[in-house]
């Protein structure tokens, strides 16, 4: 405290003792000139001394106003009683005096101006340092709010130097710390002046770098690298250290209470750096949980749902090693086609996992060409398994819509639909697949009557590994890759896939895709 009101008195006798310029030369001699012709032009109607005296001290206390400091207040006293004394009286163009009374006269106009210069300067003085100290409560209340916007590390930096260049009148050299390693220095100036590029030459560096690996400030008025241009101070918090800040030093050093200010802002960057940094590892965190949720739920998937075929596969193979010559045709019949449908079962899910995947990744490509719907749809029922034969599929399509497809990846689409109307669905119920054009766009559509998916389930039903409660008419459980990989699929054709409830029950999942442009040649 007791250096923050020595900083303040210095400042304030700083101002009261500014080296006036010509230009405040200039006003002070221009003044009391216009004092005089007033004064003269006073004594030729007549007027009293006293309201020549008052001429003068108005003209000390305009002095004091439009001039720089209190020194040309100060002179103007003193040429105000000289100029009084030696133009407005007798004997005029002297120093002498006849008159009984006029040295008390002088005293009293000279003490006068004296305390009206200095009560002006002295208000002059609070007012602008009051005007200061509201800049830069400004600038640092604008450095919070400023930094709590910005996004990253260098947008922290960016705005900390530009602020920093308001508040301290300099340019400011900038270094951010990235992987572990200092950048090259930035200069940030206010407004066009020319940027001095001494500030990043090699010995400059060298003094961010030793600063960056110490943690502590060095360079210009400190015992480390004295001769350098600028004083470096590091950006940290506790151990962490994000940055360098170089400051030019120039004549007029810095007082304790600025540099209390810039070591707030230099904090307060600090913690928007930490902050930042912890919400990128919050973020990486996050992925890389849900990577691992994603994991986990495919090996427990994998560990229990696979399990069911391939002991099946394996329970079936071994009674055909072991007991086959004592088997009747009909039963062997039964176990190969127990094992053609478990082995089907697991290729199809091996290939919506492998599909999903590289969709995910970006490592699929899809290959797109003109197809019509009608022959897409026919295409697709010739590859669904033997266990849809319980199943009465009706198909409805308008004719020649062409559309722009992956014709091998929409199959799989129409295929995963199927299969999953089935498997909720009752044998002996009637699934319907219906094409048709509308708003530009082909539609699809698949309809069951099933009992339904609830309300509460269908904002999951295209999560990965999202399964739900309801019974399967079959004894294989869904990976709850199907839905997902469709969703996947007509996402990259630019369309929708929309789940909507077949009345009275069951589903209806109906997906868009482009439709293509036909050109006649005639």
């Amino acid at each position: 405290m007791s250096s923050y009101k020595g900083d303040y008195r210095k400042r304030h006798l700083e101002l009261y003792t500014e080296k006036p310029s010509m230009k405040d030369f200039f006003l002070t001699v221009f003044i009391f000139a216009v004092c005089t012709l007033i004064g003269l032009l006073f004594q030729k109607l007549h007027f009293t001394d006293t309201n020549i005296v008052t001429v003068y001290i108005l003209g000390v206390l305009l002095t004091s106003i439009v001039t720089n400091g209190y020194l040309c207040s100060l002179a103007g006293s003193f040429l105000s009683v000289f100029l009084f004394c030696f133009f407005l009286t007798e004997p005029r163009m002297s120093f002498r005096t006849y008159a009984v009374g006029y040295t008390v006269t002088f005293a009293i106009m000279l003490v006068s101006s004296v305390l009206t210069g200095t009560l002006a300067a002295k208000l002059k003085a609070h007012a602008k340092l009051s005007e200061q100290l509201a800049f830069r409560t400004q600038i640092l209340f604008d450095t919070n709010r400023l930094l709590q916007k910005a996004q990253n590390s260098s947008e922290i930096l960016s705005v900390t130097c530009t602020q920093l260049t308001r508040l301290l009148k300099r340019n400011i050299v900038a270094y951010v710390a990235e992987e572990n390693i200092l950048s090259g220095g930035k200069i940030f100036s206010e407004g066009n002046e020319c940027i001095d590029s001494v500030y990043l030459n090699e010995e400059e560096q060298n003094v961010a770098n030793w600063v960056y690996a110490n943690h502590q400030r060095a360079g210009a008025t400190t015992d480390h690298f004295g001769d350098a241009r600028c004083l470096y101070l590091p950006i940290c918090n506790r151990d962490n250290i994000y940055g360098v800040l170089g400051i030019p030093v120039k004549k007029e050093n810095m007082d304790s209470f600025e540099y209390s200010i810039l070591y707030s802002v230099i904090n307060e960057c600090a913690l928007a750096m930490e902050n930042s940094k912890n919400t990128v590892e919050k973020e990486k965190n996050a992925v890389l949980a849900k990577n691992e949720q994603l994991r986990a739920d495919l090996l427990r998937a994998i560990s229990h749902d696979l399990r069911t075929p391939l002991c099946s596969i394996s329970g079936n193979a071994d009674m055909l090693l072991n007991n086959g010559e004592c088997l009747d045709k009909i039963t062997k019949h039964q176990i190969y086609t127990d094992i053609y449908d478990d082995a089907e079962w697991l290729i199809g899910v091996v290939e919506n996992l492998l599909s999903i995947t590289r969709l995910n990744d970006g490592r699929l490509k899809i290959k797109f060409t003109d197809q019509l719907l009608d022959e897409v749809i026919a295409e697709s029922l010739k590859h669904i398994s033997r266990k849809h034969d319980a199943y009465a599929i009706e198909t409805e399509c308008d004719e020649l819509i062409l559309s722009h497809m992956d014709v091998r990846l929409i199959i799989q689409v129409l295929i995963n639909l199927i299969d999953n109307a089935v498997k909720y669905t009752p044998p002996g119920s009637t699934i319907f697949i219906r094409g048709k054009k509308e708003d530009g766009k082909a539609w699809i559509s698949v309809e069951d009557n099933g009992p339904g998916i609830p309300d509460e389930m269908k904002s999951h039903i295209f999560e990965m590994f999202f399964t739900g409660k309801n019974s399967i008419a079959d004894s294989h459980r869904s990976l709850g890759l199907g839905l997902a990989l469709c969703n996947s699929i007509i996402e990259a054709h630019d369309g929708e896939l929309i789940l909507t409830d077949n009345k009275p029950h069951g589903c209806i999942f109906t997906f868009s895709l482009p439709l293509s442009e036909v050109t006649l040649n005639e």
